[in-house]
């Protein structure tokens, strides 16, 4: 117990009292989160991955496993949550909904800074690969999840080409790869645009936090977000033993696995009609109950 106080006080309360910087400026002062979030999607989150993967120390194998991680544990998640919502016997909307909620993790705003506080700098590599993963996951299958109509796989088609950290990561491999000298002035400016990417995203998560209110359905929202925050950083903990992940790529990567909701996730239901109200209510809860299960985890990886 009180290892775990211990996390909350120095990796969680510094969290979470920047995003309740964010939180005052949504309430006080009427800042929208658009502007702020297409900066951080992309400027800073695409110069932290180019910068972290063009100079990473993980090797070729290490990289596989993180990724194969990542796959294994969103799409274990999301077996699980299908199989919940056909024994409850939801709907098709109320199923895609929820299954959204589990996969769709708060891996950058959130997750990033959570891992930086609590095992240092050196666990932002596999916490970004993580990252970049569960992004192209959500912007793929998110979309398949929530989109109706005809246009489901052009939509989702398009979302994947238009996610910047695609080809930030593409081109920051390549530049690992091949040993590339990277000019002064692009190395420098991606390397202080990627510093920048943890505190924009933390204030970020505050002003969209902010504009996230309840509604009916708790009982529903409680068992999504129970879902989210318990099954996924146990299939992380068994993903990790079997693919013989260790020391801080474990922790990183349990970590990871552990965030609640992302805010993306009622983003998308709203674009495409399919439980809004539930979601945010979902992403409201989650992270407020992570307080808790994240403060667990991270006594448990410690």
């Amino acid at each position: 117990m009180r290892e775990a106080l211990e996390v909350l006080w120095q990796v969680l309360a510094p969290i979470f009292l920047t995003a309740g910087a964010g939180y005052l400026l949504a309430r006080r002062l009427g800042v929208q989160p658009q502007g702020l979030s297409r900066a951080a999607f992309y400027i800073f989150s695409p110069c932290l991955l180019f910068d972290k993967f063009s100079t990473t120390a993980l090797s070729p194998a290490d990289l596989g496993r993180i990724a194969l991680f990542a796959v294994l544990v969103i799409a274990g998640s999301g077996l699980v949550a299908w199989i919940i919502c056909a024994v409850a016997g939801y709907g098709r909307p109320a199923t895609m909904a929820f299954v959204l909620c589990v996969i769709a993790g708060n891996t950058g705003n959130y997750g990033l800074p959570a891992n930086q506080f609590a095992f240092g700098e050196v666990a932002l590599e596999p916490a970004v690969i993580y990252y970049a993963i569960s992004t192209l996951i959500l912007s793929t299958v998110g979309v398949y999840l929530v989109a109706r109509g005809q246009r489901q796989a052009s939509d989702a088609l398009r979302n994947v080409v238009t996610v910047p950290l695609v080809y930030a990561g593409l081109a920051g491999l390549l530049v690992w790869a091949l040993h590339i000298n990277v000019p002064v002035p692009i190395e420098r400016a991606t390397s202080l645009a990627g510093q920048a990417a943890v505190p924009v995203m933390l204030i970020l998560l505050g002003i969209q936090l902010a504009g996230v209110r309840l509604r009916d359905d708790l009982g529903r929202i409680g068992l999504a977000a129970g879902t989210k925050l318990v099954v996924a950083p146990l299939l992380g903990v068994l993903f990790a033993q079997l693919l013989g992940l260790t020391g801080i790529v474990r922790q990183a990567l349990v970590l990871e696995s552990a965030m609640p909701t992302a805010v993306m996730a009622t983003v998308l239901t709203t674009e495409y009609e399919a439980a809004p109200e539930f979601t945010a209510g979902t992403v409201l809860v989650s992270t407020l109950a992570s307080l808790v299960t994240v403060s667990i985890v991270l006594a448990f990886l410690r």
